[in-house]
């Protein structure tokens, strides 16, 4: 590969860097120099990597380019094939990698043309966001310049570019409405063909009138898978104006949830509808023509080949209407219709806006500044600052659509009547600024469940403006497990400690259990138990009703829960869960009727019990095993048991959420999803946080960060201090790393 990044554009001046020995160097030491505090004493104007205990990189520099330049080194070390993947994944490359199973996913991809249009994008930006993507491209190349082993055989010699970080960027964000697409096809009885990626958070903001220090208090908590292109990578900064601590993804550049000096921020999944399908009318003589205001259009065509390992190349055609790509055909009878996919972000949009104004905004005002372009994928957003604010926006790129149709199915393409008119504007849009309530939460639940006795209003906003369908079974009156075991524990305190944040963040109490406790012991009324169950029903009736590793009691309703689910029908299951869930009456804040159980529903609950109890048996020949026994945080060949669950349709979700795959032959269930990078941040002056990933900070199987945060915190429910602050970083320095980088001055035309 070569040592330069690549001419990025004929009107460019601007030579990036030259990466030649001695223009940018690197020298190491294993063990903390004397300096004094960290980026200070002999260190002071250097560009150097600090590697704390956790193989955290702190990066102390004197300007944004130079840490986003280490920041692209530092991933890459980490994170060296992951990054690649990334890359590879966003340009529609993946099957090269993965084989056959991958080919629906780059053709999607491919549809969209996220490396076409990010290039396209590029010279759009204002310098100063040029100058930061191409520093941190340049890190990356550097990097892997500097350690070809590094670089995997499947990658070839193929010259990296700045253009692959930002088509990773429109990748990720274009994953949310690509899903809204495909939800409509859906609803209209056509099967996509396509299983969208799982995604879900928690976030909740409590103010100032609630805190008891007085500072507003953020929780930061993404639940993405814990492998692949959402695992997230940490990382802390000091470099000129952009200082912080936090996670992004590999392969993107800044801070992508987290805090700065003085503003902090969480996303997580739920937004406005930000994409529609066009159903079109097909010419019956030629497919590849489609009806439109009564002429006949061509459709236009792009042929290409997939790289499949394993696999001989696979060539396909894409075609598109001025809607859009072609997502689906369908023949009925003898009226072929097409459907052609319109996403809110296809006119080249910067995936980056928001997050350069929350880097380095000052107040919640950097992140309304952000949010006002328009380029955030649906999201809600929640800030908070050291000023005492709190603000929330229900983010998206909006489209001014015709009254008339249903949005949320396909929609006739054959007329101009059904075209976009514009876009809403951000003030438009859902938010609120230091709500009454003192707290909100979004943990992936509609807006009227944020608080209770909340302040949004379904009918004061456009349905496409209060919630895409895709993001629910309706869009209001309803709330999960996690938003409203939040609710419960926001709105009964108005003098929040940071320890019980810190607590609530790792909360292992599914919200409601007590109702299914008084279900079993309903079921159970005048029936005759032998010893073992009699003391196995005692257990769960005396039981703090926490999912702890250590808890027999906790394995016993899981598996109780896991049985009622396998005996039951969908709509039986779904219709006795409603009967004793309610938990969408915390938001109004009434109290649900007695558990009244029919004979029935008795019958099947102490049934479910008792198939339970004889599962444990089964597996484990010994009724006292432990809820970590089974439900693990692993790597490779090791695991350790783990608290949490995450399971609506179980009662088994908690706010400290993990996902389990299906059970090992040795039927231990590992995570997979869930908390990804969990943050708790006080916005005190200056800032304090904590945060933790679920496995480690290394993809690399000799470093001792590959599982320690797994051991030594995931599975004892244990968050660390970040140290962002060189005072707090200084004593916990394991290695040092210098690097010399200048960015030639020049102007862009």
């Amino acid at each position: 590969m070569s040592a330069r990044l690549l001419i990025i554009t004929t009107l460019l001046l601007l030579v990036a860097c030259d990466s030649s020995q001695d223009e940018a160097t690197q020298s190491q030491e294993t063990e903390t120099t004397e300096t004094g505090l960290p980026g200070q004493g002999e260190d002071a104007g250097k560009l150097v990597i600090y590697r704390d205990d956790w193989g955290i990189p702190h990066i102390y520099t004197d300007t944004a380019e130079q840490g986003l330049y280490a920041m692209g080194r530092a991933q890459a070390e980490d994170r060296p094939e992951q990054l690649l993947i990334n890359l590879k994944m966003a340009m529609g490359e993946y099957a090269s990698i993965a084989g056959k199973e991958a080919v629906s996913h780059d053709l999607t991809q491919r549809m969209f043309d996220h490396y076409g249009a990010s290039k396209e994008a590029f010279d759009s930006q204002d310098e100063e966001t040029r100058r930061h993507m191409l520093a941190f491209a340049q890190g990356v190349i550097d990097h892997y310049d500097a350690n070809p082993d590094d670089l995997p055989e499947w990658w070839g010699d193929r010259e990296l570019d700045v253009y692959m970080f930002g088509a990773f960027s429109r990748y990720f964000m274009y994953n949310w409405s690509i899903n809204e697409a495909y939800g409509d096809l859906k609803r209209s009885g056509i099967d996509p063909g396509f299983e969208p990626r799982r995604h879900a958070s928690n976030q909740w903001a409590v103010g100032p009138s609630r805190s008891a220090s007085g500072n507003p208090i953020l929780f930061v908590d993404p639940h993405l898978g814990w492998w692949g292109v959402t695992r997230f990578w940490e990382v802390r900064l000091h470099a000129g104006d952009l200082v912080g601590s936090g996670v992004t993804l590999p392969g993107s550049p800044y801070i992508g949830l987290g805090h700065n000096e003085n503003v902090a921020w969480a996303m997580t999944t739920g937004g406005p509808d930000t994409a529609d399908v066009f159903e079109l009318t097909l010419d019956p003589d030629n497919h590849f023509r489609y009806r439109y205001d009564g002429e006949w259009r061509e459709m236009t065509s792009e042929t290409m080949t997939l790289q499949v390992r394993g696999e001989e190349e696979h060539e396909t055609t894409i075609y598109a209407s001025h809607h859009g790509p072609i997502i689906a055909w369908q023949q009925d009878g003898d009226k072929p219709r097409a459907y052609a996919a319109r996403i809110a972000y296809d006119d080249n949009v910067t995936p980056s806006d928001l997050h350069y104004h929350l880097n380095f905004g000052e107040t919640y005002e950097g992140a309304v500044k952000g949010l006002a372009s328009l380029s955030t994928f649906p999201q809600n957003v929640m800030v908070a600052d050291t000023s005492g604010n709190i603000f929330y926006h229900r983010a998206g790129r909006v489209p001014v659509r015709p009254e008339g149709y249903d949005w949320s199915k396909p929609v006739d393409g054959s007329t101009s009547d059904t075209e976009w008119k514009g876009f809403h504007a951000a003030s438009e849009q859902l938010q609120t600024l230091n709500p009454p309530q003192g707290y909100m939460q979004n943990c992936n639940i509609p807006p009227d469940a944020m608080m209770v006795n909340g302040i949004f209003k379904p009918e004061d906003y456009k349905p496409e403006i209060w919630s895409s369908a895709h993001y629910g079974p309706s869009r209001s009156g309803w709330i999960n497990q996690r938003g409203a075991r939040a609710l419960e524990l926001l709105s009964q305190n108005d003098s929040v400690t940071v320890d019980e944040v810190l607590s609530w963040a790792l909360d292992l109490t599914p919200y409601g259990i007590e109702r299914w406790i008084t279900a079993l012991e309903q079921a159970f009324t005048d029936v005759e138990l032998d010893d073992k169950q009699a003391a196995a029903l005692d257990q769960v009736r005396e039981w703090n009703q926490e999912l702890r590793r250590d808890s027999s009691a906790a394995l016993k309703y899981a598996y109780f829960r896991f049985a009622l689910a396998e005996k039951l029908t969908d709509e039986e299951h779904k219709a006795l869960r409603e009967e004793i869930d309610q938990w969408y009456l915390i938001v109004k804040n009434q109290t649900p009727e007695p558990v009244t159980l029919s004979d029935t529903e008795a019958k099947w609950i102490a049934k479910a019990f008792r198939q339970g109890l004889n599962n444990i048996q089964d597996h484990f020949d010994d009724l006292d095993a432990v809820y970590g026994d089974v439900f693990r945080v692993g790597r490779d060949d090791k695991s350790w048991p783990v608290g949490g669950g995450g399971g609506d349709k179980y009662g088994l979700t908690t706010l400290r959420t993990v996902t389990y795959r299906d059970h090992k032959e040795d039927h231990t269930r590992w995570g997979t999803h869930g908390q990804t990078s969990t943050q708790v941040i006080e916005l005190s002056k200056p800032i304090k946080s904590w945060i933790y990933l679920p496995v480690g900070q290394s993809d690399r199987p000799e470093s001792p960060h590959y599982d320690d945060q797994a051991e030594k915190l995931f599975s004892k429910r244990e968050l660390k201090p970040s140290r962002w602050r060189p005072e707090e970083l200084n004593g916990h320095i394991q290695s040092r790393t210098v690097y010399e980088f200048t960015m030639n001055q020049g102007t862009f035309k």
